[in-house]
């Protein structure tokens, strides 16, 4: 762990500018940490633009690491929560305060230029906090607005720069953003990767950072760089794609809003509008947005499956898997594999939230839904079996617990010491599932995720 470091001289004679800082402790609470990273250009005289990010598992040192070589680049620094994660907003409230306050006691910030960053349930923390004006602009990965009553306003007035992947499960929902954002004329842009539910590249996150230069530099925050504004420009138009249509229009209505006060953009506008009303790009939209609604029905009908019986639930997780294990890559199977990431969510996020209410049988029915769309994940075997047990039934705890050892569970001691499996313990069965699981390598990284 970095020592708290008292100056900022001290930052820069120890050699840590243009370095990623993996853990640095807040000198007001010790129990919150976080990752920094400082472009190596810093200079106390001036005041800098800085990027707050929020990942909901609190491993805020990615977003940190991805953003690094655009932050050095343009000259932000960036800082990635250790402790904010998906959970009450209290416990994001604290990881703020604490980091936000560290860094300003340490680093001279523009307060213009405060930008959120976040990833799936990180990225409404970072968009709330442009919503109640801390945040001047957001970078939100694989997600957008906060749920419920208090999302998406009548007016954004922040800059919000999103992506998505083709196989992320809230590629509809950042699709619909889109145009909602252009129906309030928002300043915002939108870019689909190819990838799953994840922090963008760092790729596209540099592009992020781009963007949001460039906003500054429509806004008067940042003073005008016409070499990188035709630079910037010349290069999204040499990437407007020759096909398919509809992202021929999108591309070029998003060069005409993004660019619109730095660079003449009459031809792109003009160009966007006759797109927009072609018939080509109706019939292109109207395939989408079909094929939108087929997502939510098969998404509809894999979250009723929980409740059906193991025979059902077999069919009907094997007719999206065939689908999505299609040979050759398409809209539909970038939709099926959507649809199986978006039900094993929904399936853990309810599990959770069964388990609290003690409703065990129907959490055993989403976790059995769980298994089955992904047989991969070990995890899903070992919390399949803690409900099990906690129902009292041992031989299906057990039976669990050696599906998890033959796909490949490793770790013995996490279920020795949790009291959850402590009935399981007299049984014969238990010692020998043991055996398996010690007998197995450590699992590659990602395996035990549910």
């Amino acid at each position: 762990m970095l020592a708290l470091f008292s100056t900022l001289q001290a930052l820069a004679q120890g050699g840590m500018l243009g370095r990623v800082l993996e853990k640095v402790t807040c000198g007001s609470d010790a129990t919150q940490t976080y990752a920094l990273y400082v472009p190596s250009s810093y200079k106390p005289e001036k005041a800098w633009p800085v990027i707050f990010c929020f990942d909901p598992g609190a491993r805020g040192l990615e977003p940190v690491q991805r953003l690094s070589a655009a932050a050095e680049k343009y000259g932000y620094i960036v800082a990635g929560s250790l402790n904010s994660r998906n959970g009450p907003w209290a416990g994001n409230a604290a990881a703020i305060n604490a980091m936000v306050g560290d860094v300003q006691s340490h680093l001279n910030l523009d307060p213009q230029r405060i930008y959120s960053a976040g990833l799936s349930g990180g990225a409404r923390v970072a968009t709330q906090l442009a919503i109640a004006g801390m945040s001047k602009g957001v970078i939100a990965c694989s997600a957008g607005f906060p749920q419920g009553r208090d999302g998406l306003p009548d007016t954004v007035a922040f800059p919000f720069f999103g992506t998505a992947g083709t196989e992320d499960f809230n590629y509809g929902e950042l699709r619909r953003l889109d145009d909602q954002l252009d129906e309030l004329k928002a300043n915002h842009r939108i870019v689909i990767f190819d990838g799953s539910h994840e922090w963008a590249p760092a790729e596209w996150l540099g592009q992020g950072v781009l963007w949001l230069s460039l906003q500054e530099m429509r806004a008067g925050t940042r003073p005008k760089d016409e070499e990188l504004i035709k630079s910037t420009f010349a290069a999204r138009v040499a990437a407007i794609p020759p096909a398919p249509v509809a992202e021929v229009w999108r591309a070029t209505k998003s060069i005409a809003a993004d660019f619109r006060g730095l660079i003449d953009v009459k031809d792109y506008e003009k160009k966007a509008k006759e797109l927009a009303a072609s018939a080509e790009v109706k019939a292109a939209r109207k395939a989408e947005r079909d094929l939108a609604k087929r997502e939510d029905t098969l998404s509809s009908n894999l979250a009723e499956a929980a409740g059906a019986s193991p025979a059902a639930q077999r069919k009907q997780v094997a007719a999206v898997r065939a689908l999505a294990e299609a040979p050759d890559d398409s809209p539909e199977r970038r939709m099926a594999r959507r649809v199986l990431g978006g039900a094993v969510v929904a399936a853990r996020e309810g599990v959770r939230t069964l388990m609290d209410g003690g409703q065990y049988d129907t959490a055993a029915g989403l976790l059995e839904l769980a298994t089955l769309i992904r047989p991969e994940r070990t995890r899903n075997y070992v919390e399949l079996a803690r409900v099990r047990a906690l129902l009292n039934d041992k031989p299906k705890a057990l039976g669990a617990l050696q599906q998890a050892a033959e796909k490949g569970f490793a770790d013995a001691a996490r279920l020795e010491g949790d009291a959850d499996f402590a009935k399981l313990k007299a049984d014969p069965a238990w010692s020998a599932v043991i055996a398996n699981i010690r007998a197995n390598p450590p699992e590659p990284a990602g395996r035990g995720r549910p």
